[in-house]
């Protein structure tokens, strides 16, 4: 049965802004850092640098403050599997809230040329062990 990819992600006390929390942007790159470990999960020794892919679109909802000293843990899942392109909702918490929640659209693309490339089927597979029930489209 499909289940999200969870990672614990540490903010870094240089995240923070004067305002005491982690900054908006850093919070990207947290998110990104987890996104990288999921990808890292990908079968074969250098699938994920073979098969790379670029940000198309995201979209992220700041629920609460994103604070240093405790762990992010990010919780990844696919919701659309398309032709040369997916999208990737994630949810980040702490404590047990959501601070942060969003998508992330991901194309594929080819590794010799940039272009965008049909997904393998190999990557579908891959993809839909991701994919909740009640997400699928």
């Amino acid at each position: 049965m499909p289940e999200p990819y969870r990672t614990r992600i540490s903010p870094r006390w240089s995240d923070q802004d004067l305002n005491g929390h982690v900054n908006h942007a850093a919070v990207v790159t947290l998110l990104e850092e987890a996104r990288i470990r999921w990808r890292a999960t990908t079968p074969g020794a250098r699938t994920a640098a073979a098969t790379p892919t670029v940000v198309a679109a995201l979209e992220l909802n700041y629920r609460r403050p994103v604070i240093h000293g405790q762990d992010l843990t990010v919780e990844l899942t696919v919701s659309r599997i398309g032709t040369s392109s997916y999208t990737l909702e994630c949810a980040g918490t702490q404590s047990g809230e959501v601070a942060v929640d969003g998508r992330t659209v991901l194309v594929a693309v080819s590794p010799e040329t940039g272009a965008a490339r049909p997904l393998a089927d190999e990557e579908r597979h891959w993809l839909a062990q991701f994919q909740l029930s009640s997400c699928r489209t």
